[in-house]
């Protein structure tokens, strides 16, 4: 009889059908509601290609709309940035610098998820196992900087003892949208049910809606066929994001872009499969959702042949060391249109086209900065050109992170 019920449970839970929220005052509020700040990060680094560049511009940019938090290690990197920012026209009265005892780098996975009842804040802590790469974990303490900030903001931390990064989760007011294959892969001792019911009480939702795949965009290191790039492992704001409590975003690849390579005909074969669970899924009220697609940029513009290097070949796990150091590879950035950051006043959105490009990429530009602008009128929205913070898995959304503004936000 036990078995029986927790099958009918899991099966409740596949894709998006309502659960009783237990009693929890906090929430993790909606990107658009207002915020108190935005955290990032300008700590060591290690990358394959250098994005301090990016990281300056999405600092100096939220300067301008929202008192900016970055997190840092080391005193001459602030010095560096400070300098830096200055001549961008950043507003440095708005920026402030908070030191951490060791690198905190990709903030919105590891870093503070912050959590309010409109009065207080509390700070969400995921367990940190690096995007699942246990075998690329070790003397990696990034999991630690949530506890060790909120004990410097003197604030209670909420431990819920599930795996897990922030960018793996994406809420409206009532739902949770995240990636089923993503949240049993982090945790392969619990089931579904489990990780759903955890969720809906930690974020005061009321819904869940899985999708059963991710696109190998953000798979790291070895993709299919020869292609590699580095990834979240499974992170739906590269792909996902609700506009608002009755509209969600949803990547796709174009039918030309598809017939490209192996790699843009499985992920959108992927996305397709995404759209489609999307379409079935029934908000809280029982009505659908309205799903609006975007392009993803074309891979085949960003792919960059090469050999395997021997420190790449180094962190791959096992299974993936049949390429051996020297074998002929093509690497691959992370694309992301919906990785995209929702603030006071303004959107930080990725932008991909340059002079020489298909106008087709120019358009898929305007198609993203048209769609927010309408469903966020009142915000600017910025497009920025910070592909190189894609190369090492990552975008705008990434790097950032919201801070609630207490006493405004009601569910």
């Amino acid at each position: 009889m036990r078995i029986l019920i927790c099958l009918i449970l899991l099966g409740s839970f596949l894709c998006c059908n309502d659960y009783d929220t237990v009693a929890n005052t906090y929430t993790f509020p909606p990107e658009w509601a207002p915020q108190e700040a935005v955290w990032t990060d300008f700590a060591t680094d290690i990358v394959f290609v250098p994005n301090q560049e990016a990281k300056l511009k999405i600092i100096s940019t939220l300067s301008n709309y929202i008192p900016t938090k970055v997190v840092y290690d080391n005193d001459s990197l602030r010095e560096f940035a400070l300098n830096a920012l200055k001549s961008k026209l950043a507003d440095i009265s708005n920026i402030h610098f908070i030191k951490t005892s060791f690198p905190m780098n990709w903030i919105r996975d590891p870093g503070p998820l912050f959590l309010s009842n409109g009065t207080d804040l509390k700070l969400l802590d995921f367990k940190w196992n690096c995007y699942g790469n246990a075998y690329d974990c070790k003397g990696d303490l990034r999991g630690s900087v949530d506890n060790e900030l909120a004990q410097e903001m003197n604030l209670e931390t909420d431990s819920i003892g599930i795996y897990l990064e922030g960018g793996g989760i994406e809420v409206s007011s009532n739902s949770i949208l995240a990636y089923k294959a993503m949240a049993l892969q982090r945790n392969p001792d619990k089931s579904l049910v489990e990780v759903t019911h955890t969720l809906i009480k930690a974020l005061g939702k009321s819904q869940m809606i899985w999708l059963d795949e991710y696109p190998l965009i953000d798979k790291p290191y070895h993709k299919i066929s020869n292609y590699f790039g580095f990834g979240a492992n499974g992170h739906i704001d590269v792909t996902t994001r609700f506009l608002n409590d009755s509209t969600i975003l949803a990547t796709v690849i174009s039918a030309v872009d598809r017939s490209k390579s192996t790699l843009s005909e499985e992920d959108g074969r992927i996305l397709e499969s995404n759209v489609d669970q999307l379409k079935n899924a029934k908000r809280p009220n029982g009505l659908p959702y309205q799903i609006v697609t975007v392009e993803a940029p074309d891979y085949s513009l960003y792919e960059y042949p090469g050999t395997m290097p021997d420190r790449l070949y180094a962190n791959l796990p096992e299974d993936q060391k049949n390429f051996l150091p020297g074998d002929s590879i093509i690497f691959i950035p992370s694309l992301e249109y919906a990785n995209y950051l929702i603030t006071n006043g303004a959107i930080l959105v990725s932008k991909y086209w340059q002079d020489g490009m298909p106008e087709s990429e120019r358009l898929k530009d305007e198609k993203i900065q048209t769609i927010l602008k309408e469903y966020f009128p009142s915000r600017d929205i910025v497009p920025l050109d910070v592909t190189a913070l894609n190369w090492g898995g990552g975008g705008i959304h990434c790097r950032t992170q919201q801070e609630p503004k207490i006493n405004t936000f009601s569910n």
